[in-house]
């Protein structure tokens, strides 16, 4: 129970006040947002449908990714609302009431999605109406999405534990215990596969951890960052932004550390860069972008790390991290905004707000369609036009 305070105290902590001190107080030392600037607003942000989905996150720290498979977009609210969206029409396909609280999710694999919920199970649900397949009871809740590969769906647990579960019916094939640290943020990084072998983890303790799929045996392991300070909260390294994957490199970022780029079969580390990150990466085919603990975002040339550019004007924001286009990046804030940046300079480009309850999920990206799933249920197509 104590370590669960803790952890609920550490949101409003990164949302609020600054010091555990100011919070027991009721002082809000936080840095103000800066305020919007006008811009040369040269691409068009056009909204293409809009729905209120009537779910959203229920005022948690959560994060709800919306799932896209095929023609369908699906979403998750908190109190168990799942909804199946024409991704080009934004139709409602189909709707399904779960009679569950959800912690995390959307996750997919071939044919299936997942999420977890408050019971610390995870919950296999057919995309194609919103059936319930299977459930698993877990020894802990997940506050990320599940991962899937064609046979396997691998589920982080807030009490550091990977399980690697049949995707068919739900039976355990392994489990991997990290543990977690004394002090962790509330909020887990999803973890990550590639190739259908090789699933990517990065943990509360600053460790990130390659295993196999299909059995669990771990390949390699790495410290994306090393605990310092005197105190449990100054030496937290938590990995709370999702590992990417970008063709044999991987790249992690962490809270109070760094952002590394290694060598995803040896776990080789190639360059690193001093930087804290709540929200995490994105990336094109030559930069890794990140969202730096204060809302700045930073350019990094992803060969050698060299630092490209710092776009500051969104500062205190409360920034998601940046997803990409072929041609743009795109960062939400907490006041429902959705910023368009040029990823030669970091020049603020676009501008357009949407849910004005603010965002915890960057912004998705297939195929140049841009979709925004807001804190308050509202989920957004939009279409990005104009020069980058």
């Amino acid at each position: 129970m104590k370590k669960t305070l803790v952890l609920v105290l550490l949101i409003i902590l990164v949302q609020g006040c600054t010091t555990i001190d100011d919070f027991f107080t009721g002082t809000d030392n936080a840095i103000p947002p800066t305020p919007l600037e006008k811009i040369n607003a040269v691409v068009n942000v056009v909204e293409e449908w809009n729905k209120e989905t009537g779910a959203g996150t229920d005022e948690a720290f959560v994060k709800f990714y919306p799932a896209i498979i095929g023609g369908k977009i699906i979403v998750v609210g908190r109190q168990g609302q799942l909804t199946a969206y024409d991704r080009y029409s934004g139709a409602v396909i189909w709707e399904k009431k779960l009679e569950m609280v959800v912690t995390g999710g959307v996750g997919t694999s071939p044919g299936l999605i997942f999420i977890g919920n408050e019971e610390a199970e995870v919950v296999a649900i057919d995309p194609e109406n919103g059936a319930i397949k299977w459930k698993k009871a877990l020894s802990s809740i997940s506050l990320s999405k599940p991962v899937g590969s064609d046979q396997v769906v691998v589920v982080r647990t807030l009490d550091g534990k990977l399980y690697g579960l049949l995707t068919e019916n739900g039976e355990q094939l392994w489990v991997y215990d990290r543990g977690v640290p004394v002090l962790t943020y509330r909020g887990n990084s999803s973890s990550i596969i590639g190739g259908d072998e090789l699933v990517f983890t990065g943990f509360d303790s600053g460790k990130v951890a390659a295993l196999g799929v299909q059995n669990g045996r771990l390949l390699w392991e790495a410290a994306a960052a090393v605990p310092r300070g005197r105190s449990d909260i100054e030496r937290m390294v938590d990995i709370d932004g999702d590992p990417l994957l970008v063709g044999r490199t991987l790249f992690v970022v962490t809270i109070n550390g760094r952002l590394v780029a290694l060598d995803a079969i040896t776990g080789k580390l190639f360059w690193t860069r001093d930087i804290s990150s709540f929200a995490g990466m994105g990336a094109d085919s030559r930069n890794i972008y990140v969202t730096d603990h204060e809302s700045n975002i930073w350019a990094f040339g992803q060969q050698s790390g060299e630092i490209l550019w710092k776009q500051d004007k969104l500062a205190y924001r409360q920034l998601t991290a940046p997803s990409t286009t072929n041609d743009y990046v795109l960062v939400s804030d907490y006041e429902g905004y959705l910023h368009v940046l040029s990823p030669v300079d970091g020049v603020l480009t676009g501008r357009k707000q949407f849910d004005k309850k603010g965002f915890l999920v960057a912004p998705v990206v297939i195929d140049d369609e841009v979709f925004l799933y807001g804190n308050s249920g509202e989920l957004s197509a939009v279409k990005l036009s104009g020069s980058p």
